[in-house]
């Protein structure tokens, strides 16, 4: 479900040039130059402020469309919205990694305007012949991806694709890697917001299938116009030819980051479409119910992941110790944050619908997979630093196998809660391999004691709010427990957090 540590799309961030040689390991380390506890957390914090709006705007829609719609209706859409994801990695044609690579170096003669516009223009030029394809072929199309046969579907797909590709793929790009955090927070956030604002709207006209959809894609499509229009002097340029002799370096780029990006899509896809392939789109809907309880988390997850990959490349020798003791915080905070959705499970249930309640039996075993992948960002750079990329595309070629038997057998024994345990199960797989191999060339763990631990307290966590969902105290009492053991676990670095809080009272 989430991608692996590799020079893609997320890695190459803010224009970050650090040269970096293979083979490296954290024994040896430069001489330091520093940076702030204060400073790194003002960076985090300044690439989350639209996450924290989408959390805000994913609560009330939350609370608003598990009431309005039926668990069918938001399978559907859940099940459109992962089909345009996985459409749009084969059109970008590995342009959406090229483009951030060679933002601040585009060829000679070239500005990042032209850049841009020869990258957009092959992605949908790509687009264009795929959704010719789709809309020709739309029953047997149709029906492998939704289950029946809708032309209509086919091209509010193809819409839905290229609006999504304009939007989050190039445009709200060329603010992000040209450093605008102000414009990138404020298209993300009107994003954000118009997305589920059409499909609210929708209610008012037909709860049904096609006008839900029909509502959310041409909204999208209008933002994406509108955008369009109001950048199209800033990223658009038609000067200097289409041909240029060191474009291949471009597209040479672009081939080999393009299946990264697919994978990536094929893993989001591939769960969503199991469940409504083996069971149905209603038991998807109940599914996806439990990502608000992911998307509360990923505020914190999307800030933390924007800037640590350009802090690894920048001070992976100088700041060895730093990124150590980042490790086993972050284990310790994901710790916390699952025990506290634990704990407060009930109240935050408030907030979903009552056809939708099923998702809370299994809601801490989808928190697994997020809270891993923020882990193992502290775990796994080291394939990116020794350039081994073909590692990380191994593991996630390897994860996206082993998910479709897993999820089949899962779910014929268990049923929906059979699709949490598979996703739990592929997430801890996901974890200890990129742990494995990122370490062998960096090493960023200075206790596996700590870490071991750390993953066997998540997991037992994530289950005992199985097994002790009837029952808060001895779910309570088994929370309260692990959290002890965790201290025990963890009892170096919370002496050294201990310390620092001692500094800080007496400053």
């Amino acid at each position: 479900m989430f991608h692996l540590c590799s020079l893609t799309l997320y890695d190459i961030l803010l224009g970050s040039r650090v040269i970096i040689k293979s083979g490296i390991r954290s024994d040896c380390v430069a001489k330091s130059t520093g940076i702030s506890g204060k400073a790194f957390l003002a960076s985090v914090a300044k690439f989350s402020v639209s996450s924290w709006a989408t959390l805000v705007f994913g609560i009330l829609s939350v609370m608003i469309t598990t009431r309005i719609f039926s668990p069918e209706i938001c399978g559907m859409l859940n099940l459109f919205n992962s089909a345009t994801s996985f459409i749009i990695a084969f059109c970008t044609l590995g342009m959406d990694g090229a483009f951030p690579r060679f933002f601040h170096e585009p060829p000679p003669g070239w500005n990042v305007k032209t850049l841009f516009t020869r990258c957009v223009s092959i992605a949908v030029a790509c687009w264009f012949v795929l959704s010719l394809i789709s809309v020709i072929l739309y029953k047997p199309i149709s029906s492998l991806l939704f289950h029946q046969e809708s032309l209509l579907f086919m091209v509010l797909l193809s819409l839905k694709v290229l609006a999504g590709m304009l939007l989050t793929y190039f445009l709200l790009q060329f603010y992000r890697f040209g450093n605008d955090p102000y414009h990138y927070n404020i298209q993300q956030i009107l994003t954000s917001f118009f997305d589920r604002l059409f499909v609210i709207t929708a209610a008012f006209v037909s709860a049904t299938v096609n006008v839900v959809l029909s509502f959310a894609t041409f909204g999208s499509f209008g933002l994406a116009l509108t955008y369009l229009f109001i950048q199209r002097k800033q990223v658009f340029s038609w000067k200097g030819g289409w041909h240029h002799p060191e474009m291949h370096e471009v597209y040479r780029f672009a081939l080999f980051s393009w299946p990264s990006g697919i994978m990536f899509a094929v893993s989001g896809f591939i769960m969503p479409y199991l469940i409504s392939s083996i069971l149905d789109v209603a038991s998807l809907g109940i599914f996806a119910s439990a990502g608000f309880f992911v998307a509360a988390f990923g505020v914190l997850q999307n800030g933390f992941r924007t800037y640590w990959g350009a802090f690894m490349y920048a001070h992976y020798q100088d700041e060895n110790s730093k990124i150590k003791k980042t490790h086993s915080y972050v284990g310790i905070f994901i710790i916390l944050i699952l025990a506290a959705f634990i704990l407060f499970q009930h109240p935050m249930y408030l907030f979903i619908g009552s056809a939708f309640q099923g998702s809370r039996l299994f809601f801490s075993l989808l928190l697994l997979a997020p809270l891993l992948d923020l882990w193992q960002q502290t775990t796994c750079y080291g394939m990116s630093l020794a350039k081994k990329n073909e590692e990380s595309l191994i593991i996630n070629v390897s994860m996206i196998v082993l998910t479709v038997p897993t999820a089949i057998l899962f779910m014929q024994a268990y049923g929906l809660i059979g699709a949490a345990y598979a996703t739990a199960v592929i997430a801890v797989v996901r974890f200890l391999f990129a742990t494995w191999r990122g370490q062998r060339y960096y090493r960023s763990i200075r206790s596996k004691r700590e870490t071991m631990g750390g993953l066997c307290i998540l997991v037992l966590m994530g289950i005992s709010n199985t097994v002790f969902n009837d029952s808060l105290l001895m779910e309570s009492g088994a929370i309260i427990g692990l959290i002890i053991v965790m201290g025990i676990v963890y009892r170096e670095a919370f002496a050294e957090l201990y310390h620092v809080l001692r500094s800080m009272r007496k400053a």
